[in-house]
């Protein structure tokens, strides 16, 4: 897609309808990321999807995306980013899960201009993992766990082939993981254009470089077997470089020719404005010939000289200004489209509802046996569907929405994980890019935390910036909001909102509606977070009868309570809450209209919000976030991009948790979070301003 910096490879393993390719055709190549280290978590899910492949039986007949789990996962990281905690996460979980990985460090001493002195303990990264390795006598068929541990010189050419051979043919058939510690890497260059290793390096190491270059070691070995000889060779060489320079040259006018087309349109319409202009004609022609002498040129340069000229139009009655301004959106368009499609794929939101179906035989159960029945159905109908997560397998989760299903579909299906929050994310990642239907849980909301960095830098962008290339359709499973104590009952919705963009963020308020949306998202192909309300796992509900086919629409609120005075906006646990307050507050003679909206992300699609607005003339948004958080997102999304600024009678407010995080205890709680009275002071004080004789100040 042109969206990374260079030498950021990936295979288009979507058709351009966002089909998978068959990638057991493929060399297959995951988008890489450059955040230090981030490429490891996804690593883990690329091999553990080949162990999955081969233990479960019922995907075997997956030929388009393994071959019975015969596929091997090479990662590679530099020495000083395996100072980085999600190496160490990556490389403990890929042993324990036994996954078919080759991971290769290249260790050259430094980190850019830091010396592995300050990198890592003992100076040594192969030292440190020599703690993973295997008993090596031990042959492969009898090993337990652990890791092939390697040592290679990078400028052995006969060397590394041996241990890479060796390495992916135990990993292929055994599915033992290896780490290969490459040394003695040279750097032909700096880290950067500003970042020369000759700032830093001493005369000597730079010599020793020199000697020690890869690409002369092995023209030296090449020679030295007589495979071929040094003139021969310096034909081939010369040739070689020929070829590859047409190639970049052909490539660099493929990509210049468009934009100086473009170039010369606009230099075209600044002289046939020029021509009409009675009073900017002279400064017209300088901002062409401006434009025609940059000795380089991007498509910004363009749009920035014609912005100029229309600027200097503005005020000028110049009919011949249109061609530039039509000119100008249609080409704000395309370049919004070149650099900003593919986000979402946007099957989510093509999926049918599916209304629950109730009937005098429905239960009435808990909130968890609700759930529990949903996940029960989407594993019987979905072979792909894999669950896994903290506690997840044998205790079917802490509050029992797996209850029984691992003992019904095995351990591959419904697995347990250890504390590892970022290769939760980073194994659900690599396993939905192999064409499996990961549920990742994150044990409680606050541990996002930790899975946050992936989801943002890796999960979030991945369709984005391969431009529909790539996918990963993960299920992020979590539950959160009120309860009571710091680290259990935080809401910290803004922070997920503005970083997952590319993700869909859905907040159902009751199990069932949870269950839709995860129907929902099983028959899409894109990557979403569900955030199931904490105390609602006993709060009973029916059961619908067709708990297993319900979907849930995104992006579509639910007026849970009509009313005529104020619209209050909510959602998750707080709409318990804000109906609470209403009951109080019909008590007073105010009629307040209650909104779910389900689904922060996408946003009330349809401009229902808006529409409930239109009626009350006042509005209220309630949330459990911190001040100026998703209370704030969801102010602007109705009252900026929905236009609601002008239905207000009174000032749109807002109602969140404090800014610090909720204290323990149920008096913690009340005084940290919005309560019923707080909602009932809210919406009194804006109907204390409508008539303050009804509704006189009383405390």
């Amino acid at each position: 897609g042109g969206r990374q910096m260079n030498a950021h490879f990936a295979t288009r393993n979507l058709y351009p309808n966002g089909t998978w390719r068959p990638q057991t055709q493929l060399y297959n190549t995951a988008s890489d990321i450059s955040p230090t280290a981030a490429q490891m978590p996804r690593a883990v899910g690329l091999a553990y999807a080949s162990v999955i492949y081969r233990k479960v039986k019922e995907l075997h007949d997956q030929k388009d995306f393994s071959n019975h789990g015969n596929e091997v996962t090479f990662a590679t990281i530099g020495n000083a980013s395996s100072a980085e905690g999600h190496f160490w996460e990556s490389v403990n979980a890929i042993g324990v899960l036994k996954a078919p990985a080759v991971i290769t460090i290249y260790d050259d001493g430094y980190g850019i201009s830091v010396p592995n002195q300050f990198q890592m303990v003992k100076e040594n990264i192969g030292a440190l993992l020599k703690g993973f390795e295997r008993d090596p006598l031990a042959p492969p068929d009898k090993v337990q766990n652990g890791y092939d541990h390697y040592t290679v010189r990078a400028w052995d050419y006969p060397a590394l082939l041996e241990t890479y051979l060796t390495a992916a043919e135990i990993a292929r058939e055994y599915h033992i993981p290896a780490l290969v510690h490459v040394i003695d890497v040279t750097q032909p260059q700096g880290h950067s254009t500003s970042g020369s290793h000759e700032r830093y390096k001493s005369p000597e190491r730079l010599k020793w470089e020199e000697e020690f270059d890869g690409l002369k070691k092995m023209r030296q070995w090449m020679i030295g077997q007589r495979i071929i000889s040094g003139p021969e060779l310096d034909s081939l060489e010369k040739a070689d470089h020929n070829t590859v320079e047409g190639f970049r040259k052909a490539a660099w006018d493929a990509y210049l020719s468009p934009i100086a087309e473009e170039r010369e349109q606009v230099m075209d319409m600044l002289e046939e404005i020029a021509g009409a202009s009675p009073s900017h004609a002279a400064e017209l022609r300088m901002l062409r010939d401006r434009l025609s002498t940059l000795p380089s040129y991007t498509r910004r340069d363009i749009h920035t000289t014609a912005h100029e000229a229309l600027r200097m139009l503005r005020d000028e009655a110049n009919p011949t200004k249109q061609i530039l301004i039509q000119w100008k959106h249609e080409n704000d368009k395309v370049n919004l489209e070149r650099y900003g499609s593919h986000l979402y794929s946007g099957t989510a939101l093509k999926v049918d509802e599916i209304k629950p179906v109730y009937s005098e035989k429905s239960p009435t159960m808990f909130g968890f046996e609700v759930v529990n029945a949903a996940f029960d159905a989407a594993l019987a109908r979905e072979p792909r569907l894999i669950a896994f997560g903290e506690d997840v397998g044998k205790l079917g989760d802490v509050n029992q929405g797996f209850k029984g299903m691992q003992e019904k579909y095995g351990e591959f299906r419904v697995t347990d994980t250890g504390i590892r929050e970022a290769t939760i994310m980073g194994q659900a990642i690599g396993m939905a890019m192999r064409g499996l239907r990961p549920i990742a849980e994150i044990q409680y909301l606050d541990y996002v935390l930790y899975a946050l960095q992936i989801m943002s830098d890796d999960l979030a962008t991945l369709h984005w910036r391969t431009a529909g290339g790539q996918k990963s359709p993960v299920i992020v499973r979590t539950r959160g909001h009120r309860l009571e104590g710091v680290w259990h009952a935080g809401s910290p919705m803004s922070g997920i909102l503005n970083l997952v963009r590319g993700m869909y963020v859905l907040v159902p308020r009751d199990m069932t509606r949870a269950a839709g949306f995860y129907n929902t998202l099983l028959k899409s192909d894109e990557p979403a977070i569900v955030v199931e309300v904490l105390n609602g796992y006993r709060v009973k509900e029916k059961l619908p009868d067709n708990i297993g086919e319900i979907t849930m629409p995104l992006g579509v609120p639910e007026i849970i309570r009509t009313g005529r005075d104020v619209t209050v906006v909510t959602y998750g646990a707080c709409c318990r809450i804000v109906m609470d307050a209403a009951d109080k507050l019909s008590k007073v003679g105010i009629d307040i209209e209650v909104i779910d909206v389900q689904s922060l992300m996408p946003f009330d699609i349809h401009g229902k919000i808006v529409e409930s607005l239109k009626k009350t003339n006042r509005i209220l948004f309630v949330d459990e976030d911190v001040p100026g958080g998703t209370t704030a997102y969801m102010m602007q999304e109705v009252i900026e991009k929905q236009g609601g600024y002008f239905h207000l009678d009174s000032p749109a407010r807002t109602l969140s948790a404090t800014a610090h995080r909720p204290a323990y205890g149920s008096d913690g709680d009340y005084w940290s979070k919005p309560n019923p009275e707080t909602v009932f002071d809210a919406v009194y004080e804006m109907m204390h301003e409508v008539d303050p004789n009804q509704y006189p100040v009383f405390k």
